[in-house]
């Protein structure tokens, strides 16, 4: 069990880190800046808060904590909605002092830090006509999506994050860096594809960059809730595109306006717009309530759905999996569902469900062993996305969430499939969950328990995706 960090060992800490590295002590006004998340779920009271400015702030935090056994945590756009990114009087690595975004059009490749978020990498890449597979949130940090594999409006065109991940730099638990690549360090380069923060600090990536010199066409349009089958039997058609270059997400809540239930389609369609209006043509036929759809750059596309999303208040993100296709009637009994708890409980208006119609075949054409990402399959993933603000609610909507969850997997084994709960882009666990690895990771599991024990075996690494041999 680490401990909580007394005041001497911070003071020990700051000298020692403090031409790397910011320190923030508890109590003070930049400490409750630096500490404030998107979600107020899953925040705990860091004893302090170290900023690195560089690796070797990131390697002296690290080795401090190890020393003196106190519990550390890393966080990259705070994003996360539960405790894998937090500490209760530890140590909390805060990388977001470090954004730096460098583009190499000579080995088509882009350099990010360990802190930046994905709207700084677009507007960087979007300044050399260029683009890297990232998030469908312009504000989600690079780190935490990519160690969770990460799925985006260009995935069904290059795949996952992770499948376009070149090389890295990672912080070991004994604070050495390590570059790490298919040909440098290949064990350490495959866990950090898919196994979150269970090895090491990454401090820097390399991805593969795409030309991107053109606008592509996207935008959201808006339906009344009376049109949900329509709408999801022209999403249905339009899932692939023989290019890869479509893909969409559907979005059941209520509208802000009127505060009845809505269908919205958010549309992306890397090319011409006449050559997206053919493929979206089933549902553009159809009345919308809004329809703000139009080319604009890359970069912009990314950030269409932040407004949905804002900082603040307490969020819960709950993944689902989801049949391909979508049955519509389910789809429409799930509308039904969540319209008529967040009109019983209006703290939650603002919560949503977003179902990802992206087409997984570039995600299945990798075997599941090349990378420790376990979750390669023929379905679609959702996102339960809670937000309320009381926190003695805090129960009843997360149990209702997980009703949600439930719905969904009964409607997978309906449809002759028995639903998993391997670790994705918006399922991973913590040490309360006490799920054992082959339960998280699959056929990856034992892999990834030999290059914990060869690489962190004292455990320093334990609050994502928590990884441990099963007793007995």
């Amino acid at each position: 069990m680490r401990s909580a960090i007394i005041l001497a060992q911070i003071q020990t800490l700051e000298t020692q880190v403090k031409q790397d590295a910011i320190v923030f002590y508890a109590g003070s006004e930049e400490y409750k800046g630096i500490s404030k998340r998107w979600s107020a779920i899953g925040s705990e009271d860091p004893g302090v808060v170290i900023c690195p400015l560089n690796a070797g702030g990131v390697s002296m935090t690290v080795g401090f904590a190890r020393e003196n056994n106190i519990d550390l945590a890393v966080q990259c756009g705070r994003h996360s909605t539960d405790s894998s990114a937090s500490t209760d009087g530890g140590i909390l690595i805060d990388m977001s002092y470090m954004k730096q975004v460098t583009v190499n059009k000579n080995t088509s490749s882009i350099r990010v830090q360990g802190g930046a978020l994905w709207r700084d990498v677009n507007e960087v890449a979007s300044q050399h006509g260029l683009a890297v597979v990232g998030g469908t949130v312009s504000q989600v940090g690079v780190g935490g999506l990519t160690l969770r594999g990460g799925n985006g409006y260009l995935t069904p065109e290059y795949g996952l994050v992770i499948d376009n991940l070149l090389s890295a730099t990672v912080v070991m638990p004994d604070d050495t860096e390590l570059a790490v690549s298919a040909h440098e360090n290949p064990d350490i380069f495959w866990a950090i594809r898919g196994a979150g923060q269970t090895v090491g600090v990454v401090t820097e990536f390399e991805f593969k960059a795409h030309p991107q010199p053109d606008p592509v066409w996207s935008g959201i349009r808006s339906h009344s809730g009376e049109s949900v089958l329509s709408v999801m039997c022209a999403l249905n058609s339009a899932l692939a595109h023989p290019g890869g270059k479509a893909a969409a997400q559907a979005v059941l809540a209520l509208s802000p306006d009127t505060g009845s239930a809505i269908v919205s389609a958010g549309l992306f369609f890397n090319g011409p717009e006449d050559a997206a209006r053919e493929h979206f043509t089933q549902l553009l036929e159809m009345e919308c309530l809004s329809d703000d759809v139009s080319m604009r750059e890359y970069a912009d596309a990314g950030s269409m759905l932040d407004p949905v999303v804002p900082p603040g208040g307490r969020k819960k993100v709950l993944g689902v999996q989801m049949t391909l296709p979508m049955r519509p009637e389910f789809v429409a009994f799930l509308l039904e569902t969540i319209e008529r708890q967040l009109v019983s409980e209006p703290d939650m208006k603002q919560s949503f469900l977003a179902i990802d119609y992206m087409d997984p075949s570039s995600i299945c054409r990798v075997p599941v062993e090349d990378t420790a990402f376990p979750s390669r399959g023929d379905f679609l993933n959702g996102a339960l996305i809670l937000q309320w603000n009381d926190p003695e609610k805090d129960k009843p909507i997360l149990s209702w969430g997980e009703g949600i969850q439930k719905l969904c997997e009964n409607e997978l084994r309906q449809s002759g499939r028995e639903p998993t709960g391997l670790v994705s882009n918006f399922v991973g666990y913590t040490q309360d969950n006490q799920t054992p690895p082959v339960d998280m990771f699959g056929i990856n599991a034992q892999r990834l328990l030999n290059i914990k024990a060869k690489y962190d075996p004292d455990d320093l690494f334990n609050k994502l995706n928590p990884l441990y041999e099963e007793k007995g």
